[in-house]
């Protein structure tokens, strides 16, 4: 039996290590790329190279300039790599015939709007320069046929270390006080949710059939709407520590950039969604304290 190449682009970061973990139990061929090992933004020729030479089935692109603050103090390097660097991709995979899998975030939408849970059909209209170098990718990537969009709200899981719901979690697990936003919400999702979701939907080959269903655009989201303190209260209550968590208003952290307060996902497609795995019907904030509960959070 012939197995399947799939190429995952950004496999040190949190999604795509739990990509990597899963496609690396299974029967794929599966090749790694880094940042670490390629700088994408200054030598994308070895990234071309690459997949030219090795005309994976698929690519899965996780590579991304993420967070409000780091894409402020340096937009130019957060185009080059969020809506530059995917249209390069998907421009090599289309010449290889390649199906091209690349992550947008809900940070496309305004989030100005209490209990707005964005659709596919929604307006975008980005307030931030990491929401709109994300949407600059997903516009240059319309016009390849062979490209699914897959947008996602606020990840948790093992792996993703430099998410905010994973850094108040770690604080909270060494004993120390954490204070969380009780008017910042979104959909969170558990990362491993959306590996199984992809490894789904690449080993049953319904690719052409989401990107032609939803025309080349899906949301994965959790189907909770919630605030990042109500979210820690029940982390703090599963593990004992609730009198640890503190509520605090979004504007008394001080930042002098402002962020979208009120994000979330759900999709139109939510049927077809199930039908390749049972995503989000659950927030499995309990799997995920299971997940964490003998790693270094702990120490």
């Amino acid at each position: 039996m012939i197995q399947k190449k799939i190429l995952i682009l950004g496999s040190s970061g949190g999604l795509g290590k739990q990509l990597a973990n899963k496609f690396t139990e299974s029967n794929f061929n599966v090749f790694l790329v880094n940042r670490k090992l390629i700088d994408v933004e200054k030598n994308f020729k070895k990234v071309k190279n690459l997949i030219y030479k090795i005309k994976s089935k698929y690519i899965i692109n996780c590579i991304a300039k993420t967070g409000t603050k780091p894409c402020e103090e340096n937009p130019i390097q957060a185009f080059n790599i969020n809506a530059l660097f995917p249209y390069k991709v998907a421009e090599a995979a289309e010449k290889t015939n390649s199906k091209l899998i690349h992550f947008s975030t809900d940070a496309i939408f305004q989030g100005n709007k209490f209990k707005k849970i964005y659709k596919e059909s929604d307006y975008p209209n980005p307030t931030t320069t990491y929401g709109q170098t994300k949407l600059y990718g997903e516009i240059l990537l319309k016009k390849y046929a062979n490209t699914l969009i897959i947008r996602l709200p606020i990840l948790f899981g093992l792996t993703q270390k430099n998410q905010i719901i994973d850094r108040l979690v770690s604080k909270l697990f060494k004993g120390k006080t954490v204070k969380a936003s009780s008017d910042v919400f979104s959909t969170p999702v558990y990362n491993i949710d959306i590996a199984n979701f992809i490894f789904n939907l690449t080993k049953k080959n319904k690719f052409d059939f989401f990107v032609k269903k939803c025309n080349g655009v899906v949301h994965l989201s959790s189907e909770k709407y919630i605030s990042l303190l109500n979210f820690m209260k029940i982390v703090g209550k599963i593990t004992k520590k609730t009198k640890l968590v503190k509520g605090a208003k979004e504007s008394d952290f001080k930042s002098k950039f402002i962020k979208p307060q009120y994000l979330g996902l759900k999709s139109n497609y939510q049927n077809n969604i199930r039908k390749i795995y049972n995503l989000g019907s659950k927030l499995k904030i309990n799997e995920y304290i299971n997940e964490i509960s003998d790693t270094c959070y702990l120490n």
